[in-house]
Parts: C-alpha cells; sequence; structure tokens
C-alpha cells in the first residue's frame, strides 16, 4: 500500500513539473498526502470566505469516478479530478488546477469581487485571474485522457470525457447525454443566432432527446455583461432572458398561456433568491428541461400509449433504417391491426409517418447545422443522393438545396 501511494505521488510531481499546474492527491478521509503548487497563489476569494480550498468545488474526498471529471468552482476556476483506482482499490483523488478556458475580463473580475464582497482583495484578485493558465476546453480534454491513463492505466476516449461529463452534471434531472457546458444558457442568446434557434425549435417541439445529445459547447466567459457591478447578475440577467424565450417557444409548442406564463415568473422568482453561481448555472439547464418536458407531455396528451410508444420508437431510431414489423413487434401488436390503429390516430400511415419524421429531422439538420447536404441523406439511411431529394421535395414542397438557402443563412442573421 505505501509503495502504491508513493508511485502515486511520484506521478503527481510529474504532473505537476510537466503542465506546470499545481497538483493535489486527497487520501478518500480527506487527508492531503500531495501538494505541489507550482508557485501558484492560492484565490484570495477563498481565505476572504474562510472556505477550505476545496469548498468551492463541492469536492467529497470519498467520492469515485470512473472516468475524469472537469469541474467549475463557484469562482470560474476549471479543476481536472482523477480519481485513482489502478487496482480495483480507490487510493485517493488527483486534483489539478485551476486554470481558465478564457481571460477574464476586468469587468467579470470586478463583478466577482463584488458578489463576494472581497473589495479588501481587489488588487490580489485580479492578479490572481491574470495569472491563471489558459486551456480550452478542447486542450484539456485531451488533457483529462492521458492523466486518467496515467493514474489508472487506462485508455478512454476524449468524447466519452464529455459525454460522462454531461451525464454527470445533469444528473440531478436526470443521468443523461446532455454534452453541455454547465454554463451554456447563459450567454448564447446574443452571440449564437444559429444556436438560439436550434435551442427553441427542441423546447417548442418538445424534444427532450435532443437536450441530452446536444454537443455544443460554450463557456459564459465569451458571454455579453449585462451587468459591469456584479458577475453573478449579469448570468442571471442572461438567464431570465432564456426563461423569456423558451416559455414563448413552448406556447408555440401547446402549452397553455397560463401554465407557460406560470412558469415563467416561478423560474425568476427563484432565480432571484439564489447567490451561489452553480445554483444560478443549473437553473439554466432546469429551465430548458422543464419546459420542453411540458410540451412533449402536451404532444404525447393527444394519442393512446401504444401510438405514443410507436412515435417514440421512430423518433429514437430516426437514423437507422426503420421497418413497420420493427415497430409492430416493438409494441406487440400484429403490422395489420397497427397499421389501422395508427391510420386512425396520427391520419397518415407508418410509412408516411416515418417518412415525414426523417424529413423533419433533414430540415432540421439543413437549417440548424452545418452538415453538407451530400451526408444528410446517408445519415438518414438514404443511400441513393436522388431519392432523397425527390423524397425531400414531396414532402417538403422544395429541394434540400433550396430549403437551406432559405433557412439556414436567415437563421443566422
Amino acid at each position: 500500500m505505501d509503495d502504491d501511494i508513493e508511485t502515486i505521488k511520484n506521478k503527481c510531481n510529474l504532473v505537476a513539473n510537466t503542465i506546470l499546474l499545481p497538483v493535489f492527491f486527497i487520501a478518500p478521509n480527506g487527508k492531503v498526502i500531495y501538494e505541489n503548487l507550482q508557485n501558484h497563489t492560492l484565490n484570495p476569494l477563498y481565505e476572504n470566505q474562510k472556505e477550505k480550498f476545496f469548498n468551492p468545488l463541492n469536492f467529497q474526498s470519498d467520492i469515485e469516478f470512473d472516468f475524469p471529471v472537469i469541474k467549475k468552482s463557484a469562482f470560474s476556476e476549471k479543476y481536472i479530478i482523477i480519481s485513482v483506482n489502478p487496482k480495483n482499490v480507490f487510493e485517493g483523488t488527483v486534483i489539478i488546477g485551476p486554470t481558465l478556458s478564457f481571460q477574464l475580463t476586468e469587468e467579470r473580475i470586478s463583478g466577482i469581487i463584488n458578489d463576494s464582497k472581497a473589495f479588501f482583495y481587489r488588487e490580489k484578485v485580479y492578479n490572481y485571474y491574470k495569472s491563471l493558465r489558459i486551456i480550452q476546453s478542447e486542450h484539456l480534454k485531451n488533457i483529462c485522457v492521458i492523466l486518467f491513463h496515467l493514474f489508472n492505466l487506462q485508455l478512454i476516449s476524449p468524447n466519452s470525457v464529455i459525454r460522462e461529463n454531461a451525464d454527470l452534471t445533469n444528473e440531478k434531472i436526470e443521468k443523461v447525454n446532455l454534452a453541455v457546458s454547465e454554463n451554456l444558457q447563459t450567454q448564447v442568446f446574443h452571440h449564437d443566432r444559429l444556436f438560439e434557434k436550434k435551442i427553441l425549435y427542441i423546447v417548442k417541439e418538445g424534444k427532450v432527446d435532443e437536450l441530452k445529445k446536444l454537443t455544443v459547447l460554450k463557456e459564459e466567459e465569451a458571454a455579453s455583461i449585462l451587468s459591469k457591478s456584479s458577475y453573478l447578475r449579469s448570468i442571471k440577467n442572461h438567464i431570465i432572458t432564456l426563461v423569456t424565450l423558451v416559455s414563448r417557444a413552448s406556447i408555440e409548442g401547446g402549452v397553455h398561456d397560463e401554465v407557460a406564463f406560470s412558469l415563467h415568473d416561478s423560474f425568476i422568482q427563484q432565480l432571484e433568491e439564489l447567490d451561489r453561481l452553480d445554483e444560478v448555472r443549473s437553473m439554466a439547464k432546469d429551465v430548458l428541461y422543464t419546459f420542453a418536458e411540458k410540451v412533449k407531455e402536451v404532444k404525447d396528451e393527444r394519442y393512446s400509449k401504444t401510438i405514443t410508444l410507436c412515435k417514440n420508437y421512430i423518433y429514437k431510431h430516426i437514423y437507422e433504417e426503420i421497418s413497420h414489423d420493427d415497430i409492430a413487434n416493438k409494441v406487440q401488436l400484429s403490422p395489420k391491426y397497427l397499421s389501422v390503429l395508427f391510420k386512425k390516430e396520427v391520419a397518415m400511415t407508418v410509412s408516411d409517418y416515418i417518412q415525414q419524421t426523417k424529413m423533419d429531422e433533414a430540415k432540421k439538420l439543413l437549417a440548424y447545422s452545418k452538415t453538407p447536404i451530400s451526408e444528410i441523406g446517408s445519415l438518414l439511411n438514404y443511400n441513393d443522393q436522388s431519392y432523397f431529394t425527390k423524397v425531400f421535395k414531396k414532402v417538403v414542397g422544395t429541394t434540400p438545396k433550396q430549403y437551406r438557402e432559405r433557412h439556414h443563412l436567415l437563421k443566422q442573421k
């Protein structure tokens, strides 16, 4: 056991001297076994709040993860957290950082200082944030892969780092694949109109699974500033914008006005009572999921449980080849009876509905992504490009190229 700990400490030392970031090794009982600050100073705000160094991370030393965790502190620093378990025995946790994804502006740092009432530490806080190393998310993800292999002798894919951290970030709602940073909703609505349209489309259609699969990474540090005096206030203002936009989208999706307005008011009231940055970030995800779920509930109520299962099956397998028999087997009905039932409730055949759903997905890809038109048909299991174009024109009334020209560029303005 002592030899194992000594090996871990040597690896920590190697990491600290190689990537030039502070490194800590914490035992499961919370004892700090190794630390190397690399001549970095601790954030003066920790001292001001009289909290232990790792408290702003909500770090718990006895919790083990089977993947590298990228965590953002209450003060916007990022840390890599690696549980060390090379021989199926939890030895402890290595923490590497802090870093930033973007250099914070003076206005943002000033807002953080005001929120923390750290006026006497102003110069120290400025110097601290200016001294932090900038590592963009893509690079940080790759560092995670290398470190996880070093400490656990397991090689994982960079994409799994995003996926697993998305699940962890969103476990309050449910463990899902929402590959979006902790703060994506805090800044997208003034800087990325295409992404804004995509989010509003997802809510309006009640496509909760689209939120789970979302892979766009955003950082609040790149956001516009909506309050020069308070960093927390600026983020709250962004989320109020989010609440307003998605509540309108949910009404368009079929949610009753009174329900949407009540949720709108409730979220803003809850938001104003929060005084922790991590709680405010979490609220943004709650907003998206709540409104999308409400729309989904309304849409599902229109059909019987059997037809809802059919529709969900088609949607979840939209990028695969879907047959009438597959769906009938899924709902345990004969294909003939399913045809009658489906036509009665949905007013179209199963095959027509599959085709319609695939074309809706194609429209979304054309309008909200940069996926080449030549690839969209293949993604949706249309191996013949000319046939895909023919079906699209029959259903939508225009060719894929014409649809993109009319919608994609318009939505970026």
